[in-house]
């Protein structure tokens, strides 16, 4: 009995050896990878179908490539190697693009060659890329990869050999859109490029040395940041869809415009331009272009709104937004607040009707929308100034009713609308909290509130945003 009792449990041990080993060789392999390729280092959340998407890849394509079976064992830090892309080596990230970022520019950052870029992204549009667009990229592990570059504006008829000279470097280290300039001669302002101290982060050319837009896609009805920091003597100007920005010093060497983006904006790619100005501002040494989306905001209807007929007569309309539009359009130099700003009432848990909301007056249809936030109160409730500013209007008209319009300089204004009091008066100097009026229910209304509004660059901009949010 003990003789077979041992070779029993003798037999037992080599089949438990057996199925082990039989389970370690039929364990789905994601370690390593069975094909050449650039990386991809998974991230927590990632699944490999997340991944295909990301990459323009299947999931069988992914398992077959890594030498995967069990396509639901994959674990953060696991290296993965994408496929379908012969040629492009490294590990690949994702990269957001700045303003004035191009393909050209982040080759040159990254050390990588623009047509992998291209591939990687299957891009159809190289000089269309958008502010804040996701880029897949491959970092290369060499860190000399990279070359160190800036873009300069050749002054009024220099020569190649006074550039090189200006800037320091051998004639025959110029490059030209990343091309060899072998000519000897070079337009006036034309952009080169030529050896720098960093990377080319973007091909903006010296001296903008960076430009920063917040946020990359803007909503409907919110504010547009951009900020400059720039050496440049002579004028920098700019626009968006065509409307001028106006920029202010904010501090050394640094540029601040801020400008509303109009509710009503279709959903869409606008392009956000730069322009640098001769010293006499005669003509333009250089522009750049580069699309910003603008995203929907999502307003929502309200119901029917029954108002006096007279309030929403075409010509009445158009006479007074035409006198407001005179109002807010101006631009003052001086910055006159400070920080967020504050609610001009006490009643700031709920409020009767956001900003944006879309309009139906009279059954006439929805075609205005509502460009402020009302703020409950009853006649006689105080109104109070959000932030420091200047009195510029105030006045009695059909559709606002009792107004008063507030400067807070660089081209941001508020409104109060309904009045029914004023207690400033025009160019008055007001400070936050300060007392200016009371809630009435005087103009086109169905009930006593206050209609508070901001405007930003002539364009009438959500007030929450301000009150949650500080510009710059």
């Amino acid at each position: 009995m003990l003789e077979h009792s041992w070779k029993f449990s003798g037999w037992l041990r080599r089949a438990i050896v057996l199925i082990c080993l039989l389970s370690i060789w039929l364990l789905p392999s994601t370690t390593f990878a069975q094909t050449s390729g650039p990386i991809y280092i998974v991230q927590p959340g990632d699944t490999l179908y997340i991944i295909a998407q990301r990459f323009g890849t299947s999931v069988e394509a992914l398992a077959s490539a890594n030498g995967i079976t069990d396509t639901s064992l994959i674990t953060p830090g696991l290296e993965l190697v994408i496929p379908g892309y012969a040629g492009v080596s490294g590990i690949l990230t994702f990269h957001e693009l700045g303003y004035g970022e191009t393909i050209f520019s982040l080759s040159t950052q990254l050390g990588i060659p623009a047509d992998a870029i291209i591939k990687l992204n299957r891009i159809l549009q190289p000089d269309r890329l958008y502010i804040g667009q996701a880029l897949i990229v491959s970092l290369s592990t060499d860190e000399e990869s990279s070359v160190l570059l800036k873009a300069i504006l050749a002054e009024y008829g220099e020569s190649k050999l006074a550039l090189a000279a200006r800037n320091g470097i051998n004639p025959w280290d110029i490059a030209h859109f990343g091309d060899r300039l072998d000519r000897a001669w070079i337009i006036s302002d034309e952009r080169i490029i030529v050896s720098g101290e960093t990377p080319l982060m973007h091909s903006l050319p010296v001296p903008i040395e960076s430009v920063e837009v917040e946020p990359d896609r803007v909503i409907q009805g919110q504010t547009l940041e951009v900020k400059i920091t720039s050496h440049a003597t002579s004028p920098l100007i700019g626009s968006i869809d065509d409307r001028p920005l106006s920029f202010h010093p904010f501090s050394d060497d640094v540029l601040i415009s801020l400008q509303g983006i109009d509710a009503l904006t279709e959903p869409g790619m606008y392009d956000l331009e730069l322009a640098i100005w001769d010293s006499q501002k005669e003509k333009i040494r250089f522009n750049f272009a580069q699309p910003i989306r603008v995203v929907d905001g999502e307003y929502y209807y309200d119901p029917v709104l029954y108002v006096p007929d007279e309030t929403v007569e075409s010509e009445t309309i158009q006479q007074e937004n035409a006198l407001v539009e005179s109002i807010v359009n101006q631009i003052t130099e001086g910055k006159y607040w400070d920080g967020m700003f504050q609610f001009p009432s006490s009643y700031t848990d709920s409020f009767p009707s956001y900003f944006g909301s879309r309009r139906n007056y009279n059954d006439l249809g929805y075609d205005w929308y509502h460009n402020g936030l009302d703020l409950y109160g009853g006649v006689g409730t105080p109104i109070y100034a959000p932030a420091r500013g200047k009195v510029v209007y105030t006045g009695l008209l059909s559709v606002r009713g009792n107004v008063t319009y507030i400067d807070h300089g660089w081209g941001v204004f508020t409104g109060y609308l309904h009045q029914s009091a004023i207690e400033v008066s025009v160019g008055d100097w007001v400070e936050p909290g300060q007392q200016i009026g009371l809630v009435g229910a005087t103009g086109r209304v169905t009930g006593p509130h206050l209609h508070w509004e901001i405007w930003v660059g002539g364009v009438p901009v959500d007030p929450l945003e301000w009150t949650a949010e500080e510009f710059p």
